[in-house]
């Protein structure tokens, strides 16, 4: 990683004494909480959560279990920004960490971390055993080799490595004498053993299930080889191209049956064909899928178990998941519905600019013994609810055997925001089906917050200006704003008379304001009403206002 230096060297020194600390430093502490703390094999990372570091950052290490810090550390690194737009290109706040160099100490051991800095004062604040920094002989594989190509047929290949001890203090490197490897790969790990030299040389079995590594083109896996307990940066990856073949998979029956809405059991074999083309069963652990669904694992002599939803008679796909030794694959499986009634497609739900809600379903029935009338709930869930609330029950006739009907409820009054859906309930003899629920239906409210014909009262003959304003309601926070381009259709009602007529028509503006002048002319009652749009918005009528004609 690169770094912009702040120093450019550690100063480390033996200590000869405890530093005292002010008794009121915590009172100016510009951080009471301390930094936050980590570390690798060789350098020590601290972070304040600002840009800089405090004034005069020094870190001290004490041998763990002691009192006395034998070793100091006065200069730093700052670390690079390595995403400048986190958490946005506004409010990123830079890389606010500081990086010691590779430390040079004296002796191996663990060692208390201990941080002080200048109060706001220029006091001196200590915040003691921070973190503890594990200072060992860091072990690495330094050359990794695997011989064969292998294939399902042929799977075991030859691993050669090396391991060393780096002196963290020099920098020389000794063999990792009888030590312990990992072998790791996408499906499993194995241990190995170094001999005296360091050396390991060994045959070693893949499971056939291993993934693909999607880094490169080839048809590869990945192998990694490490130190036991230290990560896969200590370590060497190396890429495996394995052989490939064909699969098939092979059904005890391609037909389930369950009642709709319920998952019914499931067995098949898959197998892969050898060099030869005999069919041997795929490797245990294999992954497989009902599509889309869930997914499972062959087990013993490529046999496998699951479970397939029954969706109506809706057909359900069987895969073997490709992977480097095999290729995909595809079965396919029929429903077979036992009684049982249900929906299977998302309702469709409108909703009026006058704020009426029509919703409309498919209710799909199996097997009936019998014609009867199915009792369905339409129901509905407001939006941050959990509860569904029934708003309406339907009788639908159904025939023996199989068959759909269209449900549909019109003209039901707007709850608000939320989903709909259709529910069968079921009885002992006819079991429910699905239940889908529809997308968030909702439309914007509107408001005439202000309205106004003036002046009142006015002469016959003189102009009379009508004033409002235009208001609509955002969903998602409550907010009202104004509502511009929406026509606003304005009426007059004549005193002593229950008829409206049209005056006029005016557009609001962008502040959601609209002006129409007319000439006075009877004593009556002005109002204005916007009647909504196509999809989004609901109408909304303005207060009455009466004005005197004299």
């Amino acid at each position: 990683m690169r770094r912009r230096t702040l120093s450019a060297l550690c100063t480390l020194g033996a200590l000869g004494g405890v530093l005292a600390v002010p008794t009121a430093a915590h009172a100016a502490d510009p951080y009471p909480n301390g930094p936050s703390i980590h570390t690798d094999d060789t350098r020590i990372y601290v972070d304040f959560g600002k840009p800089l570091p405090p004034k005069n950052l020094k870190l001290l290490l004490r041998k763990t279990g002691t009192e006395t810090p034998v070793a100091a550390v006065t200069e730093f690194a700052q670390m690079q920004d390595t995403d400048p737009c986190d958490p946005s290109c506004e409010d990123d706040p830079g890389e606010t960490a500081v990086v010691t160099s590779p430390l040079r100490l004296a002796d191996l051991g663990r060692y208390a971390v201990d941080v002080q800095y200048d109060g706001t004062e220029g006091e001196t604040i200590l915040h003691k055993d921070e973190a503890v920094f594990d200072y060992h002989l860091i072990p690495r594989v330094k050359t990794f080799e695997v011989s064969g190509k292998p294939d399902l047929e042929h799977r075991t290949v030859t691993v050669k490595a090396d391991a060393t001890l780096r002196d963290p203090r020099d920098d020389s490197e000794t063999p990792m004498a009888n030590g312990r490897l990992v072998l790791e790969t996408t499906a499993a790990k194995t241990g190995l053993n170094t001999d005296a030299a360091g050396h390991v040389e060994t045959p070693f079995t893949f499971t056939g299930t291993e993934k693909h590594d999607t880094t490169t083109w080839q048809n590869d896996v990945r192998v990694v080889l490490r130190p036991a307990g230290a990560d896969a940066a200590h370590g060497l990856t190396r890429r495996v191209e394995v052989g490939y073949t064909t699969t098939d998979i092979t059904l005890d029956s391609s037909t389930v049956r369950g009642a709709d809405g319920t998952d019914a059991p499931l067995t098949g074999r898959a197998t892969y064909r050898d060099s030869n083309g005999v069919s041997k069963p795929v490797p245990v652990g294999t992954p497989m899928s009902v599509y889309n669904v869930r997914t499972f694992k062959t087990g013993e002599d490529g046999r496998f178990t699951t479970q397939v939803p029954v969706y109506g008679t809706r057909r359900q796909t069987i895969a073997l998941l490709g992977t480097p030794w095999l290729s995909n694959t595809y079965a396919y499986v029929t429903p077979d519905p036992t009684t049982s009634a249900g929906f299977h497609r998302v309702p469709t739900v409108t909703v009026s600019r006058y704020k009426k809600v029509t919703v409309s379903g498919i209710f799909d029935r199996y097997d009936l013994p019998a014609a009867t009338t199915l009792k369905v709930n339409l129901q509905f869930k407001a939006r941050g609810t959990t509860a569904w609330v029934t708003k309406k029950t339907i009788d639908s006739p159904a025939f023996a055997g199989d068959s759909s009907r269209t449900v549909t409820a019109a003209d039901l009054p707007y709850p608000g925001v939320g989903v709909w859906r259709f529910q069968y309930p079921g009885t002992q003899q006819i079991p429910a089906g699905p239940a889908p629920e529809s997308y968030t239906v909702y439309r914007q409210m509107t408001a005439f917050p202000e309205f106004n014909a003036n002046p009142e009262p006015v002469k016959a003959g003189a102009p009379i200006t009508i004033t409002g304003k235009l208001n609509a309601k955002n969903e998602d926070n409550g907010q009202w704003s104004a509502l511009a381009n929406a026509r606003i259709d304005i009426y007059f009602r004549a005193k002593g008379t229950t008829t409206w007529r049209g005056a006029g028509v005016a557009v609001t503006g962008n502040d959601g304001r609209f002006t129409k002048t007319f000439t006075a002319a009877k004593d009556g009652d002005w109002q204005a009403k916007y009647d909504g749009d196509e999809w989004t918005h609901f109408y909304a009528y303005s207060r009455l206002d009466f004005v005197d004609v004299q």
